[in-house]
This record gives C-alpha cells, structure tokens and sequence, in this order.
C-alpha cells in the first residue's frame, strides 16, 4: 500500500508532484508540503493491490507527529471502502479518506500523516514526514447565547 496523493478538497485546492520520499509519490503544494487551515478538509489518496473476495474494509487516516515511541496522533478520520472480488489475481485499488482540519490541532509546521487499513495491518502503514503545515489561527469558542433559569434558583 502506497500514498499516492494529499490534497484539500475545501478551500484553496492546490497539488503538484513531490518525490522526497522513495517508495511514495505524494501530491502536495511545492516547495514540498501542503498548507492547510481550519475548516478545511485533507483527502489523503492510497492505492493497493487485493486479492480475494469481495468485502467492505475501513481506511484510517491520521495527522500528528512521529516521535521515538511511534506516531502521535492529532487528527483522524476513517472511512469504509469496497475493495472488489479478485480470486486469482491481484486488482489494484484506490481509496481516499478525508480528514477535517479542526481546532484540536495547533497551528505549525512540519505534522506528519499516515493511513492503514484497519482490518488488514500486514497491508502496510505507509507515513510522510514533515509535509503538512497548519496555518492561520485556531477558532476559539464563542459564548452565543447565556440564558439564566429562574427554576434553577431555590427561594426561600
């Protein structure tokens, strides 16, 4: 299983090619990474090749950080794919999954990703380093509406 493309699918779509990592052809923004902000959405692409009988398997993607005791997680998502019914031969496939960009992570540079399909681990867990930046500042919450009770007061 390979990464074969990140791009933001809300806001500002930007992808060319990037070959910084063998064995990967990630698509991100040059010089090398993507930049993304809030309230914008990250498709991560993978291909694969199956074989086997038809089923539904679940891609799992993830922002954060690679650190020595493995990958941090910051950001997830997961998403069902259909991979097709192959019994003699191996049939490549294409799935994405979309990870929104929220408030839970901070603003930076260099954030990692990886994807793996979680109900086949000897599939891989293909991971690019340093090629998403989050920019922009984290919305904060926001006190819409403050209503008092009169029932919530005892009297006396």
């Amino acid at each position: 299983m390979i990464i074969t493309g990140i791009e933001v699918i809300r806001g500002n779509p930007e992808v060319a090619p990037i070959t910084n990592n063998p064995g990967f052809l990630v698509e991100v923004a040059p010089p090398g990474k993507l930049e993304v902000t809030y309230g914008q959405t990250l498709r991560i692409t993978t291909s694969f090749d199956y074989r086997g009988p038809a089923q539904t398997a679940t891609l799992y993607g993830a922002i954060g950080n690679r650190g020595f005791f493995g990958f941090g997680e910051i950001l997830a998502n997961q998403a069902s794919i259909e991979v097709p019914e192959s019994p003699a031969d191996f049939t490549p496939c294409v799935a994405s999954v979309d990870v929104p960009i929220t408030s839970e992570i901070s603003p930076g540079t260099d954030y990692d990703l990886y994807v793996k399909i979680k109900e086949y681990p000897e599939a891989g867990l293909p991971e690019v380093d340093d090629v998403i930046d989050i920019v922009g500042v984290a919305p904060e919450f926001e006190l819409v509406e403050y209503i008092i009770y009169p029932q919530a007061y005892l009297w006396e």
